[in-house]
């Protein structure tokens, strides 16, 4: 099975957003069609996010996390890596999906992330991309 580390936006949007590749991830994510790497980093980024900017109710907001931890294998990010520069939180994200030991980074992030291509074995790419692999998969 497919381990991947979903960044925050691909959630955000699959979960605002109906239709879609990050909509699409998402539902297989909580269907538990592969294998979800996050971190409690992550999980508070969605949080803040759909509570502050999307003004998802706090109880929606908590139940949403409850379903993503549900289906993930969660990491604790210490910071340690340091692979872009002026301490960016997608740092962060860089290293739950490496001590997750993911083969993925599903991510949108085109300014940080999606340039690297790769971080210590792990493939960053788009959710279409990942849908497309997903589907060979199959």
């Amino acid at each position: 099975m497919l381990k991947a580390c979903i960044d925050t936006n691909v959630w955000l949007s699959g979960i605002i957003f109906p239709g879609g590749p990050p909509a699409e991830v998402v539902q297989l994510a909580l269907k538990k069609k592969f294998q979800v790497v996050t971190s409690n980093f992550i999980l508070e980024e969605i949080e803040r996010n759909l509570l502050g900017k999307f003004h998802v109710t706090k109880r929606k907001a908590n139940h949403l996390i409850y379903r993503i931890a549900q289906v993930s294998d969660i990491y604790n990010p210490t910071g340690a890596v340091k692979a872009i520069a002026h301490q960016n939180p997608d740092n962060m994200v860089l290293e739950t999906a490496h001590l997750g030991r993911a083969r993925y980074l599903v991510t949108g992030d085109r300014k940080h992330l999606l340039p690297l291509k790769s971080f210590r074995m792990v493939r960053i790419i788009e959710a279409g991309h990942f849908l497309t692999l997903l589907k060979k998969r199959r």
